[in-house]
């Protein structure tokens, strides 16, 4: 039951970790960038970005501009003001902490069990394709199987469905509009504790010219 996290290499350069002169042409595009971030680190594994200094001993302008950018995408795509269950209603004590944008705070289902759910209300229908779920790790990784659910038409609706959480999950859908969806924890091994569970409006991530 311990979270044993995984590291993910990657360079910022297509095809070579080292620096080479006049080389911007080789840099991974924001939305590269991108989806091997959603892919790491929204898989629960560290992400070790390779960045290497030039022959003045500083890294490259071209690669800082890019690392800012990548930055600014994140935060936009993933950033608390994008969190849309920040928003929720009808939500007592111990649900809200699982949508306040605090990871130092968590929801926890009922003592003992080893499934539960925990429902988002939104106040108005939204249009997501995108959910971000953290798991509280103290206690070890302890959920098996869950489903991301909106309901569509009077009826719960898988939009995603996946055996562990851990440290972070990002799981990606098609587009749907609703004002309720739930995290359906279908089995665990020992109490679910959630940190943070959110939910995000569609959004494009631009190309950035190398």
């Amino acid at each position: 039951l311990r979270w044993r996290p995984v590291e993910a290499d990657t360079p910022l350069h297509r095809m070579h970790w080292f620096w080479h002169p006049h080389d911007e042409a080789s840099l991974k595009t924001v939305p590269e960038l991108m989806e091997s971030y959603e892919s790491s680190v929204g898989h629960g594994a560290q992400w070790m970005l390779g960045v290497a200094p030039d022959d003045r001993g500083l890294l490259p302008d071209a690669d800082v501009r890019r690392l800012h950018e990548l930055g600014a995408a994140i935060r936009a795509r993933y950033g608390p003001q994008a969190n849309l269950a920040v928003h929720a209603v009808d939500a007592d004590a111990n649900t809200m902490r699982a949508f306040d944008n605090d990871r130092d705070t968590f929801w926890s289902a009922p003592e003992g069990s080893h499934a539960a759910t925990l429902e988002l209300r939104l106040p108005a229908p939204v249009t997501i394709d995108r959910a971000l779920t953290m798991e509280w790790l103290v206690e070890g990784q302890q959920i098996q199987h869950y489903r991301i659910e909106a309901m569509i038409n009077g009826r719960w609706t898988t939009l995603a469905e996946h055996q562990t959480i851990g440290h972070k999950k990002i799981d990606i859908f098609p587009a749907v509009t609703a004002s309720r969806f739930r995290l359906n924890i279908l089995s665990t091994a020992g109490t679910a504790r959630i940190r943070e569970f959110q939910v995000f409006t569609q959004q494009k991530t631009s190309a950035a010219a190398p």
